[in-house]
């Protein structure tokens, strides 16, 4: 798969383009992510490849966009329009997973008139957090000191100054083959579900910093007007899957898919995922049901 990485303007943020010469389709990654999350799916679909021009950012603080200061949603979002403004789109497809979900629809509701649809993979949701993420709710507060600590320790030097960048495609391969090979669910939760083996790979501010990102509420979805195509895991590893359905369904024109998955819907069901994106991309179900239709979709092999 052909793919150049450039930089936004002076700053840290880097991204790869891919596809074609079509509109622009922006794909965002989670925490403790980086833009090769969104390769398997670019490189597995023509449809993707020949019809848009796909942009995957690495987030300001991820990987290639290496960056140890404070950020926020607001600075992702504005790194975003830079983008686009750099590559000459007025308007953009633009989606995300995880928290990047929850970036895109930022974004969505700063300039609606930049985005001509939103596609939301397991957006994290304070309100419906389960698993390890929920008593991280409560303790929000406690992380301000901890991350303040860590921006002084990087000020005066104390850093890993080299990171390696997790190939996201690689590892998801790998995962399946062990899942196959009788390693199960632990295959997943080692290896997505750890915190130190995301630090690894990601600075502590930043992975702080995303980690207070995913648990600030959101904006009201009533106000976001976009088109919206929403797929979420029924295993609801992080997110209880019938909160998100009621609380998704203030979006006022939305389809939204449930698939047999814990979280990692990339790793777990990558042909669904890549099936229902370019069907509703190209206007069929489910992103041609009715304004506020709810679709339970069948697993796919």
């Amino acid at each position: 798969m052909e793919q150049e990485i450039r930089r936004v303007g002076e700053g840290p943020v880097r991204y790869r383009r891919m596809g074609g010469s079509g509109p622009a389709l922006v794909l965002l990654h989670g925490l403790a992510s980086n833009g090769t999350r969104w390769n398997e799916l670019v490189r597995t679909s023509d449809e993707l490849r020949e019809r848009w021009t796909v942009l995957v950012p690495d987030l300001r603080g991820q990987a290639l966009s290496l960056y140890r200061g404070r950020m926020r949603s607001e600075d992702w979002v504005v790194d975003l329009a830079a983008m686009l403004d750099q590559e000459g789109f007025e308007d953009c497809v633009i989606g995300g997973h995880c928290l990047g979900a929850n970036v895109a629809a930022r974004f969505a509701r700063r300039w609606p008139q930049r985005v001509r649809g939103l596609i939301l993979v397991e957006p994290m949701l304070v309100e419906a957090l389960t698993g390890t993420r929920g008593p991280l709710s409560r303790l929000r507060s406690l992380l301000w000191p901890l991350l303040a600590l860590t921006l002084a320790a990087n000020a005066i030097g104390l850093a890993r100054h080299r990171l390696p960048v997790l190939d996201l495609e690689e590892l998801d391969r790998e995962t399946r083959r062990r899942m196959v090979n009788g390693a199960g669910m632990k295959a997943l939760t080692r290896r997505y579900g750890s915190p130190l083996h995301d630090l690894r790979y990601v600075p502590v501010s930043s992975y702080l910093q995303g980690l207070l990102e995913t648990l600030r509420p959101m904006p009201p979805w009533r106000e976001i007007d976009a088109p919206t195509l929403v797929l979420l895991a029924a295993g609801g590893r992080f997110g209880d899957p019938g909160r998100l359905r009621r609380i998704l369904a203030e979006l006022p024109e939305h389809a939204i898919v449930m698939l047999e998955a814990e979280h990692w819907i990339h790793a777990e069901q990558p042909e669904a995922l890549q099936a229902h994106i370019e069907n509703w991309l190209a206007g069929d179900p489910p992103g041609a049901f009715p304004s506020g239709h709810e679709a339970l979709a069948p697993a796919q092999d």
